[in-house]
């Protein structure tokens, strides 16, 4: 077996680097809006594509390639641009969809700027059924065992994931049990040489991940 290293994609919440946090809100009234994006979660996909349009860069924001906003944080997805939308398309990115949105500014600048480097919104699912349950290890946190799982089903709150066995590795995905977005090392290598802004990485150790060599 071999153990395969991920990194947590988090965003950026510096001042000096997003301008205030976070970087986007909702329109006014957006609760009301019909397939809203309260329609879009962890576990599965909308039936009908989400209303994501005319959210509001805020005015003391600066732009980033990816930004933060009040939608849950990353729990259900990030606004991404199209350098960041291009630079995944070469990788394996796992249970994702991608929408058409915009945004709205104030300040003329921005607003001609957003007009020019156009926004997405990239929602991630869980990818489950990547797992090897067979191979897995979780800890019961009642009694401090370790147990093994035929299945997701099977899976108590209690049970802590462990080491987890991979059927696939997938550049980008949305972790078990978890609602961290998953990196891989080649993936966080591309972005950051391509200096895209808005996100940090730091080394996943909630559980551990391994693949049958």
């Amino acid at each position: 077996m071999k153990k395969v290293i991920y990194y947590e994609m988090d965003l950026s919440t510096e001042i000096e680097i997003v301008g205030t946090y976070p970087q986007v809100d909702v329109p006014q009234k957006y609760f009301k809006v019909p397939n809203n994006f309260e329609t879009l979660s962890v576990r599965s996909f909308p039936e009908t594509n989400p209303n994501l349009e005319n959210f509001v860069f805020k005015r003391a924001a600066k732009l980033t390639d990816v930004l933060s906003s009040h939608m849950l944080h990353s729990s259900i997805g990030v606004f991404v641009d199209k350098k960041f939308k291009d630079l995944i398309e070469n990788f394996y990115v796992k249970n994702f969809q991608i929408y058409n949105c915009s945004l709205i500014a104030a300040d003329k600048n921005f607003a001609q700027q957003l007009a020019e480097n156009h926004y997405f919104f990239l929602n991630l699912i869980y990818a489950n059924e990547i797992l090897d349950f067979s191979q897995s290890v979780f800890e019961d946190l009642k009694t401090d065992e370790i147990v093994k799982i035929d299945n997701e089903e099977q899976r108590a709150p209690f049970l802590r994931p462990v080491k987890l066995f991979l059927k696939e590795i997938p550049d980008l995905f949305r972790s078990p049990f978890n609602i961290a977005l998953l990196v891989s090392e080649s993936l966080k290598k591309t972005l950051e040489e391509a200096n895209i802004s808005g996100i940090l990485f730091k080394e996943y150790k909630n559980n551990e991940f391994y693949i049958e060599e």
